[in-house]
């Protein structure tokens, strides 16, 4: 867990030093940190990326992930965290044949302060 936040927290002083440098940085999503995207192959991939479902895609598509702004992200992030919060997904169907899809309390967990962290930077950015 605490890599997960060194990580992140690298990312976005990686940002910040780019941005006061005068480099312009693209506004684009966060990378996913590896340990989330572990649980997304697992569980997530085979509907929601190029080759998944068309609706399933049409919502979130990870394979598009670093085309998403980082408003986009964020917000993709916090609907992600919803989501597994609320046991809607994966969908009821995939749950009973499919009961390894479901996240743990530590995956959730984890998934949903990415997903903060994500939604205060968009705030800090707000501020600036």
């Amino acid at each position: 867990m605490n890599k997960f936040l060194w990580l992140l927290s690298l990312i976005f002083i990686i940002s910040g030093i780019k941005i006061a440098w005068g480099q312009e940085v693209k506004d684009q999503a966060a990378p996913i940190p590896d340990e989330i995207n572990k649980f997304i192959r697992a569980s997530c991939m085979k509907c929601h990326d190029n080759n998944g479902k068309i609706l399933a895609r049409t919502k979130l598509n990870f394979s598009n992930w670093a085309e998403y702004s980082s408003m986009e992200g964020s917000k993709k992030a916090s609907a992600i965290c919803s989501e597994l919060v609320g046991e809607s997904m994966p969908p009821k169907s995939s749950r009973k044949s499919n009961p390894e899809l479901i996240a743990t309390k530590e995956q959730i967990e984890l998934i949903c302060k990415w997903a903060e962290l994500l939604k205060i930077t968009e705030e800090e950015k707000k501020v600036r």
